[in-house]
């Protein structure tokens, strides 16, 4: 694929992201790398940027990407997570895919969302 093609891709984040005030419950932080991340997603949600990647293209820095991944992993909504993480071995070290479910408000080419209501509940559980 050309670079013209990659670049003219989009995400399409659903108004519902903020009118069922997802946004503003993430914050300006966790929502800039939800965002970020689902930059690199195929149209599963499945995506496996490196954290430096993430830095790089968010403008933040390696320890506050991480702290702001550890802390989306944490989020439900009705008890379901935005993002999950799986740790594959490579060699002599670990890479991390990553998913962007549905519940995100969040999508790219074809791909769907899982409506939420007004009254969803949102929780940070511990990980």
């Amino acid at each position: 694929m050309k670079n013209e093609e990659v670049d003219s891709l989009f995400l399409k984040v659903h108004l519902s992201f903020y009118k069922s005030g997802l946004s503003s419950k993430l914050g300006s932080a966790r929502s800039n790398v939800l965002l970020t991340l689902a930059t690199y997603m195929n149209e599963r949600g499945g995506c496996y940027p490196t954290q430096r990647q993430l830095a790089e293209r968010s403008g933040m820095d390696l320890k506050t990407i991480n702290k702001h991944i550890n802390s989306l992993l944490a989020v439900r909504i009705n008890g379901k997570p935005i993002v999950t993480r799986e740790l594959v071995s490579r060699n002599s070290y670990k890479n991390s895919i990553y998913t962007i479910h549905p519940i995100s408000q969040i999508s790219i080419f074809k791909g769907e969302i899982e409506q939420i209501d007004n009254d969803y509940v949102f929780e940070t559980v511990r990980l």
